[in-house]
């Protein structure tokens, strides 16, 4: 039986995945799902942001472009192709006259994607590829090998479904380069111990600043999270610090539900 607050349901994961607390962080991208609470700093040091999945939200790359010194901004992924969305969206106009309210989502959507693939700024790609390590598809080292980045430089977001388990390895390997780091574990309660082993190992060069349970993927039998968001930045920073407004330590109060309409979960830490 699950334990229930006034609002919330409690959740637990491994003592290993709970925040620090001690960088200041900003929220990026959406109010809810496609926003992440991520490190100040390590946006303020990041020159390439690197995106392994972007789907129909592109909030947080929008937000991420507008507060870094960005030279490159990179996004791997099959499953948006730029010329079906512009006629999606040249349609979603024509409509909006009728029904406003629901192609409105569509609209935004397309103008920022626009802004940030299709408005000749050099260095801005969206790759019609995969990240993974089967054939066909691109592995994060050679991502990486592509770009180049400096130390402390890049900041790499990434979505982890079956096929990615396979590549964190890479992600490990590649710590000294990062800035930061948004990854999202689906099934996570199915490989949970694989999951532990990846943040243990991260935690020697990087701090973990935030940890959050999507609410609309549900809990396992014993009250594990389906699908976990965790950020992570690294323990020196490759800028000087940088007061930014709206920065808190407090990541309990940027993290926010996925769904607002769903009950909120509460996540607890247990050895």
């Amino acid at each position: 039986m699950f334990i229930r607050t006034k609002k919330k349901q409690a959740c637990f994961l491994p003592k290993a995945f709970e925040p620090r607390g001690i960088n200041e962080l900003v929220r990026l991208g959406s109010d809810h799902d496609g926003g992440y609470v991520v490190s100040a700093d390590a946006v303020a040091s990041s020159r390439h942001l690197l995106s392994f999945g972007l789907g129909e939200n592109c909030d947080f790359e929008h937000d991420f472009t507008a507060m870094a010194r960005l030279d490159s901004l990179t996004c791997y992924d099959t499953s948006i192709d730029g010329e079906v969305l512009r006629g999606r969206y040249a349609l979603a106009r024509l409509l909006a006259f009728f029904r406003p309210d629901r192609h409105k989502r569509l609209i935004a959507y397309y103008k920022q994607y626009k802004s940030l693939f299709h408005s000749g700024r050099a260095g801005f790609s969206h790759v019609q590829q995969d990240a993974g390590t089967t054939e066909g598809l691109v592995p994060p080292a050679e991502a990486l090998e592509r770009l180049a980045p400096e130390t402390g430089k890049l900041f790499l977001k990434v979505n982890v479904y079956g096929r990615e388990y396979d590549f964190l390895d890479q992600i490990i390997e590649a710590n000294d380069c990062l800035a930061g780091l948004v990854i999202v574990f689906y099934d996570a309660a199915e490989r949970l111990r694989e999951i532990e082993v990846f943040v243990n190992s991260m935690r020697e060069f990087m701090t973990v600043d935030n940890t959050a349970a999507d609410n609309t993927a549900g809990l396992s039998g014993v009250g594990i999270p389906n699908v976990i968001e965790m950020s992570f930045s690294a323990k020196f920073p490759s800028e000087p610090h940088i007061p930014i407004a709206g920065a808190s330590t407090r990541y309990q109060v940027l993290t926010a539900p996925n769904d607002p309409n769903l009950i909120e979960y509460e996540l607890f830490y247990v050895e």
